[in-house]
């Protein structure tokens, strides 16, 4: 019963259940019998509850219902009031119940006039007690406020003056939660209603008719609004208003500041309620004290609760078209509220709240009244619903602009912009400013407001991601007004470049930048220059900006890094923008500024620094008489590749890379050489991956610029592809993982961009070794264990099978074709392993391909994440299962070659070899080389067992001894010496000086033997005494206690015993 009243609602439920006067009594008594703590059967004691809630509306006198034969026993009423006051002081859900059934209760005739007085004093006193928790003081208000809600106002006159002194009286304002300060003002409205008589007020504001055949009769809805004058036909009532009135909406009022959202809409609610039952000119003074709630002196929480009122109002038709003058201007500030508080700010719920007024005045005046405010409010909307930071405040201004054009058909444009700016289109806060707002801003009513709105309210934005969207914004209405942007916003953003406001001068430095390279787009298209349309003060202003900065010192302290970050993009710009500055000294100081942000240490700083030099190079120094100077600058750069600071190194081979071709030409092999040799690995720069990574991209940057304009020398690209393919190999790790996929990553790329550029270019220079090694590194990279990693080799393999022209000498390329068809590739989701894992295992059989395949299979087989085991084990053994069918043995006995070939040359590394015990392990339990194991002539398992043991051999790493001791076991089938050599093996480590070690081995020889016991070289008669002395054995004991049983164990399985080592002194 609970779950349908909990879905229907109470209200709705309790009207359906039986309410005989024959169910009082067993459901009282069945209430009363009930432990009121209980906490597994409170959904019980609630239903129960409001069953009684609409059982004692019974027409009867209670009385009745009495025992008149027991005069000692308690009357129905005081088990009921009693019922009532048990449990509106419980700490559950209950505690509804309680109130509603309170309501219905104490407000009977034959009840109202002995228990309700009662039970309202010991309703205050329990909220004026100290001693009660929270939950008693909040049931004990919500059954005051039930009470209030149900009562006949008649019959709660008398107690109002009394309730009204004790709320006011109490600090149900200041208790923390949402809970009690709601009902505390819940009682205050109600208490104002009862003093009021409820009645529609005569003056109040009505549009249109109820009934929709009415409104549609009345023609094209002009029909005059109907408001209350001195020339009405009936004069207003006079309505007597008691003194406490004022309390009321006093108290209401301080609601309307609270820290609580729920609370103010609970006040603004209340203050609507009362508002409608008191005459004009004290509703105008409500109206009047609320909009002194816009002050700058009030706190967020009061503005937030003025709009909510203001809209309660208007959708009530008490606020009158008279006061929209004084109305609109304040709801237009707050819809542009932002305040900065610490690191963040507050005021999207303001902003939110405003939008709720306008969508109320849609719906609340006629088109008349509100024409005077339609541009201002339209312009206002638009730019919320473009231009906030918050998604919901944008859908919010969306909607009640959608409202606003619907109901009120006088908003410009206003079914063009919908189309547009939907409630879906503005939820894309990068969409938002830099398309719709492009397509508003056509319009020329709004233009100028966009345009104004974001120098002064949006340049200077905490936020600076909302700062940067700004400038790409201005750059994108620069098109819509361009003598406007020229003439008075560039002036406005220089004056904040001077602001000791940080944000300000970050965004106005990035907004000019902006709003130069957008004149300069205009100025090309006009087939001038950019001079043509700025001023000769505007000129030189863009030119001192920098050196102002340096000059001030803007460059230092915790602000210098976001101004070097914008004054990197501004010099972009400026380049980008042709200033007119060839050959003056502002050059320098730019080229010092960007100097300086290559080897600052925040990763953004550099790489605004970076995409700054290639437009700056390009336009003040392809001169020829800058050579000298531009020679200078690259062995500069080369230069600090030396340096023995990691941070250095990255930002300048990175700009080395980014340097234009008549830069680099001249010194190309000096250049290439020294980024080569930032990409191997040194003692002293053995963790820097992302230097390395930096140095293959710069590489890769350099082959493009290049190969642009020319061929490359063969010999270079010798030197960039050995970069390349040793950058394939790279698995630095450190404590960030596997650091080194930063490298293999770029490294593909690099591959991927030159092989097609000498595929269309110099074909001759891939030769077949070189593609062999190209191809080969890529399949392994795309079956490792990365996802990312993965994926990329993927697709970069992809691309080079189906180039178009055709990448010469690729190993089996038909194969490959057929394998990985072009409509597939375009299809695949190279994320999954389940998708490319099979495809690719199909290049075994390629010789080219063999060793780095089975090297990364190795590595992702005998990982440690689940699915990619699962599924890269299942395709390969799918294969070799493929090939014992087929009975195709040399194919497996290669294969197993192989990997005795990768074992042989990894040993000692921990990467490889760890993943190789692994990866046997299963590889010999799956069955798939039985006819190896069983193959008496066979070298593949002797060699691979002494591989093993010279691994584990003197290792103190546990981990790598427990998969050791994996493998080890599962050459007890062989049977062959091998077999008891492994024995020996794990006799030894039986006796292990780590107790976790000899338990793990115990563990695993014992089920080793469970399986292939029958096939091992112990002797059959033995083997259960074996088995069970392993079982049976505490191995967490020392080992001086446990070398006696390994050596009765030794001797049962017919191997020798081990014998301990001397040490040497």
């Amino acid at each position: 019963m609970y779950v349908v009243i909990k879905v229907r609602g109470y209200k709705i439920v309790v009207r359906h259940l039986p309410h005989e006067i024959a169910d009082f009594e067993p459901v009282l008594q069945y209430l009363e019998s009930q432990d009121p703590h209980a906490t597994d059967t409170w959904t019980t004691r609630y239903v129960l509850l409001l069953w009684l809630s609409i059982i004692v509306k019974i027409p009867f006198h209670m009385s009745r219902l009495d025992d008149t034969q027991d005069t000692t026993a308690k009357t129905v009423m005081s088990r009921m009031f009693d019922i009532c006051k048990t449990y509106a002081v419980v700490g559950d859900k209950c505690r509804d119940a309680a109130a509603y059934l309170s309501s219905q209760f104490l407000t009977r005739i034959d009840v109202k006039e002995k228990y309700l007085p009662q039970f309202l004093d010991w309703a205050c006193e329990i909220v004026n007690s100290k001693e009660n928790n929270t939950f008693a003081k909040q049931g004990a208000l919500a059954t005051v406020a039930m009470i209030l809600k149900h009562g006949k106002r008649e019959d709660l006159l008398p107690h109002a003056g009394k309730l009204l002194r004790w709320i006011v009286n109490t600090d149900y304002k200041d208790t923390p939660g949402t809970h009690i300060p709601k009902l505390g003002f819940k009682i205050v409205q109600r208490i104002g209603l009862t003093y009021m008589a409820p009645h529609v007020a005569p003056w109040r504001y009505t549009r249109g008719n109820r009934i929709l055949s009415a409104n549609l009769s009345s023609g094209d809805g002009s029909k005059e609004a109907s408001v209350a004058s001195a020339n009405d036909e009936k004069e207003e009532e006079d309505i007597d208003v008691p003194e406490e009135i004022e309390d009321v909406i006093d108290e209401l009022m301080q609601g309307l500041r609270s820290t609580d959202g729920v609370v103010r809409w609970s006040a603004a609610k209340g203050i609507g309620r009362v508002t409608g039952r008191l005459p004009k000119e004290l509703a105008d003074d409500v109206v009047g004290s609320i909009l002194e709630l816009f002050s700058p002196r009030e706190g967020d929480g009061a503005w937030h609760g003025a709009c909510l009122t203001l809209a309660e109002l208007g959708r009530r038709g008490l606020l009158l078209p008279v006061r929209l003058p004084e109305v609109v201007p304040v709801v237009i500030k707050a819809l542009t509220y932002d305040e900065l508080k610490g690191y963040a700010s507050v005021g999207s719920h303001i902003r939110d709240a405003a939008c709720y007024v306008c969508w109320a005045f849609a719906r609340a005046y006629e088109v008349q009244d509100l024409q005077p405010y339609v541009s201002r409010i339209a312009c206002a909307l638009l730019i919320v619903a473009v231009f906030d930071r918050e998604v919901n405040c944008r859908r919010a201004a969306s909607a009640a602009f959608q409202e606003n054009v619907g109901r009120q058909g006088t908003f410009p444009h206003g079914i063009d912009i919908l189309t547009v700016a939907d409630f879906f289109a503005v939820g894309i806060r990068t969409t938002a400013y830099l398309n719709i707002s492009v397509y508003i801003a056509q319009f020329e009513e709004y233009t100028t407001e966009m345009i104004n709105h974001l120098v002064d309210r949006k340049v200077d934005h905490w936020d600076s991601a909302i700062r940067e969207l700004t400038a790409k914004a201005l750059h994108n209405l620069t098109s819509k007004a361009p003598e406007y942007i020229a003439e008075t916003v560039l002036d406005k953003l220089f004056q904040k470049t001077t602001s000791i406001d940080l944000n300000a001068r970050h965004g106005a430095v990035l907004a000019i930048g902006e709003i130069l390279h957008a004149l300069s787009v205009i100025a090309e298209e006009k087939h001038t220059t950019i001079s043509t349309l700025l001023k000769v003060s505007t000129i030189e202003q863009v030119k001192d900006m920098i050196p102002g900065f340096r000059q001030r010192l803007n460059f230092r302290g915790l602000g210098g890094e976001l101004m070097k970050q914008a004054c990197s993009s501004f010099i972009q710009k400026c380049s980008l923008s042709h200033m007119p500055y060839h050959n003056t000294h502002v050059i320098d100081e730019w080229l010092n500024l960007v100097n300086e942000c290559l080897s600052y240490e925040v990763p953004l700083v550099r790489t605004a620094a970076i995409d700054a030099l290639p437009a700056f190079f390009n336009e003040y120094y392809k001169d020829e008489k800058q050579d000298e100077h531009r020679s200078v600058i690259v062995e500069k750069y080369i230069k600090h590749l030396e340096e023995n600071n990691k941070i250095v190194r990255m930002g300048h081979v990175l700009a080395l890379g980014s340097l234009p071709a008549f830069m680099l030409i001249d010194k190309l092999d000096h250049v290439v050489e020294a980024v080569v040799r930032t990409t191997k690995i040194t003692e002293n720069t053995l963790k820097w991956a992302e230097s390395r990574r930096d140095a293959l991209k710069a590489l890769t940057q350099i082959s493009n610029t290049i190969g642009a304009s020319k061929e490359l020398d063969p010999k270079i690209v010798k030197k960039i592809y050995e970069s390349y393919l040793n950058g394939l190999m790279e698995y630095t790790q450190d404590n960030r993982g596997d650091i080194g996929a930063w490298v293999r990553e770029a490294a593909m790329s690099g591959i991927q961009s030159l092989t097609l550029l000498l595929a269309k270019s110099n074909p001759s220079t891939l030769d077949r070794d070189l593609v062999s090694k190209i191809m080969a590194g890529i399949a392994q990279q795309a079956v490792e264990k990365i996802d990312r990693t993965r994926a990329l080799a993927g697709r970069v393999f992809a691309s080079l099978i189906h180039n178009d022209p055709i990448v010469p000498n690729i190993p089996n390329h038909s194969e490959l074709q057929l394998i990985f068809p072009a409509i597939d590739c375009d299809l695949l989701n190279w994320n999954s392993e389940a998708v490319t894992f099979p495809k690719f295992v199909r290049l075994l059989p390629f010789e080219n391909y063999t060793y780095n395949l089975l090297l990364g299979l190795l590595v992702s087989i005998g990982g440690l994440t689940e699915t990619l085991v699962k599924t890269s084990s299942a395709s390969f053994f799918a294969y070799l299962n493929t090939l014992r069918e087929d009975k195709n043995d040399k194919e497996i006995v290669r294969i197993c070659e192989v990997i005795l070939d990768i074992f042989i040359k990894y040993q000692k590394i921990d990467r490889i070899t760890v993943s190789i015990f692994r990866f046997l392990e299963k590889l010999m339990s799956s069955g798939c080389i039985q006819t190896i194991l069983d193959d008496k002539n066979s070298k593949f398992v002797s060699q691979i067992l002494k591989l093993i043991q010279v691994e584990i051999s003197g290792c103190r790493d546990i981990y790598k001894l427990i998969d050791g001791i994996g493998a080890l076991c599962q050459f007890i089938q062989v049977e062959t010496s091998v077999c008891s050599t492994a024995l020996v093996q794990l006799s030894i480590l039986l006796c292990h000086r780590h107790t976790y070690v000899r338990k793990a081995t115990a563990t695993r020889l014992y089920e080793a033997l469970l399986v292939y016991g029958e096939n091992s070289s112990i002797p059959e008669e033995n083997l259960d005494e074996v088995m069970t002395l392993i079982s049976d054995t505490n191995w967490e004991k020392s080992v001086e206690e446990i070398r006696p049983t390994r050596n009765t164990l030794c001797e049962l399985m017919g191997v020798r015993i081990p014998i301990m080592k001397n040490k040497k002194t």
